[in-house]
């Protein structure tokens, strides 16, 4: 069986389930494939949402967005939702990474600024919200696989694994950045072809 996860759609690089895996689940999880569908959804979301052109709107946009993520994890590991813990969690694991915390509101705000401020603030917000829109959700799905709820999630204990998939998100982010390009540059290419050849 081939995993198709969101490393793997971007570059064919090693599946990440391994170090998903590690862990036993308690309860009936959701296969890896799955989690990474609902991760990738939120992810491409996040990027998305960075170029809403309002300031603020984009900033909350992406807090409505994590927490529909992990609403949706939630509900794949059969925990219930409770969403101001859901904030509260949140709150804790990016208040660990200043930048983290800081750069989507401060990036949101850039945009008010004519013309450089919108496509700084647009690269940054897709950027951050992406990583760690991909890094909540991995957070989230380790700790639902172990058993755990919202009630005894420990932001504390979660905060060392919090920053290594934000780092990882910043690669598979740029990677994907990288291969949308790529495409748009073919897509664009191919009405100058397809013209070029109606001509002769």
């Amino acid at each position: 069986m081939t995993k198709d996860t969101l490393e793997n759609t971007v570059d064919g690089a090693e599946d990440q389930a391994a170090c998903q895996t590690e862990e036993t689940c308690e309860c009936a999880c959701p296969s890896v494939e799955s989690v990474d569908a609902i991760i990738r959804k939120r992810v491409y979301g996040a990027i998305g949402i960075g170029f809403v052109p309002v300031p603020l709107v984009d900033f909350l946009g992406l807090s409505a967005l994590q927490l529909e993520l992990i609403h949706a994890l939630a509900k794949a590991h059969g925990v219930e939702f409770k969403k101001e813990r859901v904030k509260s969690i949140i709150s804790s694991l990016c208040g660990g990474i200043l930048t983290t915390a800081s750069v989507p509101l401060a990036a949101s705000l850039l945009k008010s600024l004519p013309v450089i401020g919108i496509t700084a603030g647009a690269a940054t917000i897709s950027l951050m919200g992406g990583t760690t829109t991909y890094a909540l959700g991995w957070v989230f799905d380790r700790h639902f696989r172990k058993g755990g709820n919202l009630v005894d999630f420990d932001a504390e204990e979660a905060k060392t694994y919090f920053k290594e998939k934000v780092e990882e998100g910043k690669t598979i982010i740029g990677k994907i950045k990288k291969k949308v390009k790529k495409e748009a540059a073919v897509e664009a290419e191919a009405p100058t072809k397809e013209a070029s050849t109606d001509a002769a």
